[in-house]
């Protein structure tokens, strides 16, 4: 996956993409097998949301942490050892812990993934300045999206032909291999790329405050609802598999070609939406985004059947691509500062997404109130997103 633009080698770029989806094989397995599997592992729904969300909520502190640090060191020894760290995190969930055991492990992921997506993203956009900013970023997430789609595949396949502690400890190992693409890509940055500075002449505090609600719900709906919980949606209706033609599918299974399903939309999508967001311009995507994510959840909710639920997911998916990358990339080319904060916003909802969903699972007992949720917030976005001045950054 390679783009050329004008004034920007993409190439250190693809490379950290890639060290950063060998670093997301742990994190990925554990939303395909925890949800599914829990009662198995000692785990009740409340615990799986606090595990799901648990290296979210530490990073409330430690995305400001991360940017403190880069400041002050070299980033490509900080990425490796951040990978490292993750990898051995991934070790821990091997010996299906207890709860305590697992949740500071948890965190501990929560932690490495500060630096790991603060110097992916803000190199990303350094590369590509202002006027590519979106593309680039784009690329970028197309590449990290293989790492979302290898985990979910392979930690499913993995463990249902095998056992858990061997899908962990293999997908561990593997994981390592990014501080090779990590060295390889930071030797390629031209030296002239300034990769953690602040930029101060942006935005208005007013629409900042906004940026931030709408960087929250993103993530809340997507990642944190929709994400910890397809696999309780999907066994809710269909039972413990589904037969698909000739196929008899586990369920385990189908939630991991799902959710991979939806990292492969990202992958393929990114580097186009980011070229169309630089082109039509931020606002216009985050409106059009966040409006055809709410009708697509409004579907799911309303209309169970197989055949709606895949076209109206992949919709909902692709949408949030596009909101993403604008406030991303808007939040990167203002600087590392705002960057970090509008992190910080999406980690707030990625952290509460998954607690949501699973209390409203264990209060109603259905997965549509969890749809109905998400479409509510994301039509709240819309709005906000309509209401947003056009003076200023698109």
């Amino acid at each position: 996956m390679y783009i050329r633009l004008p004034e920007a080698d993409t190439r250190p770029v693809v490379l950290l993409g890639c060290a950063v989806a060998f670093s997301l094989l742990g994190d990925m397995t554990i939303y395909v097998i925890l949800p599914v599997h829990h009662v198995a592992l000692g785990f009740s729904p409340i615990q799986v949301g606090i595990l799901l969300s648990a290296n979210r909520w530490v990073r409330l502190v430690t995305n400001h942490v991360a940017r403190h640090v880069l400041e002050r060191r070299r980033a490509s020894h900080v990425l490796a050892l951040a990978l490292c760290a993750g990898a051995c995190s991934t070790l821990v969930y091997a010996a299906a812990p207890p709860f305590w055991l697992f949740l500071a492990a948890r965190m501990v992921w929560g932690l490495c993934w500060s630096f790991i997506r603060h110097i992916g993203v803000m190199t990303s956009i350094s590369v590509g300045r202002q006027q590519h900013a979106a593309a680039v970023l784009g690329l970028y997430t197309g590449v990290v999206q293989l790492g979302f789609i290898a985990g979910t595949l392979a930690g499913a396949v993995l463990f249902d032909a095998f056992n858990y502690s061997f899908t962990f400890l293999l997908v561990a190992l593997v994981s390592l291999v990014g501080v090779a693409f990590d060295y390889a890509g930071f030797r390629l940055v031209p030296r002239a790329v300034s990769l953690f500075s602040a930029n101060p002449d942006r935005t208005t505090h007013g629409t900042d405050r906004w940026m931030l609600l709408r960087s929250f719900i993103a993530t809340c709906v997507s990642t944190g609802l929709i994400i910890s919980t397809l696999g309780f949606a999907l066994r809710s209706r269909f039972g413990e598999s589904v037969t698909i033609g000739p196929f008899l599918i586990g369920i385990t299974t189908l939630n991991g070609i799902l959710i991979a399903a939806h990292y492969s939309v990202n992958s393929a999508g990114s580097p186009p939406v980011g070229v169309v967001i630089d082109r039509i311009g931020r606002r216009t995507a985050e409106i059009i985004g966040f409006s055809s994510g709410c009708a697509a959840l409004i579907a799911v909710a309303a209309f169970g059947g197989f055949a709606l639920l895949l076209p109206a997911v992949a919709l909902f998916f692709v949408a949030t691509v596009a909101c993403k990358l604008s406030l991303f990339s808007q939040a990167g080319v203002a600087g590392s500062g705002h960057f970090a904060q509008l992190a910080t916003a999406a980690d707030l909802g990625a952290a509460a997404g998954p607690l949501i969903g699973w209390l409203a699972i264990e209060r109603v007992g259905s997965a549509e109130a969890v749809f109905v949720i998400g479409a509510a917030l994301y039509g709240i976005a819309a709005l906000t997103a309509l209401a947003r001045p056009i003076s200023g950054p698109r």
